[in-house]
């Protein structure tokens, strides 16, 4: 089964560590719902690339069409 094209996404993490401690994580977050790309964002916290992750799938599952 082909799924539509209103109703796909795409989400690309970009995630790195800067410097050598555990707080220096970063994650440039790129996504796409149907043909609707959103500005991409950067992050520095777990719990901020949840919340992404979060929204981007609320948002796909509400998306019209």
């Amino acid at each position: 089964m082909e799924p539509s094209e209103q109703r796909t996404g795409t989400m690309i993490l970009r995630a790195w560590l800067e410097g050598d401690q555990p707080d220096t994580l970063r994650v440039r977050i790129l996504s796409i719902i149907g043909q609707d790309q959103a500005v991409p964002i950067a992050v520095s916290l777990p719990e901020a690339v949840h919340e992404a992750v979060q929204h981007w799938l609320e948002d796909l599952l509400n998306h019209p069409g």
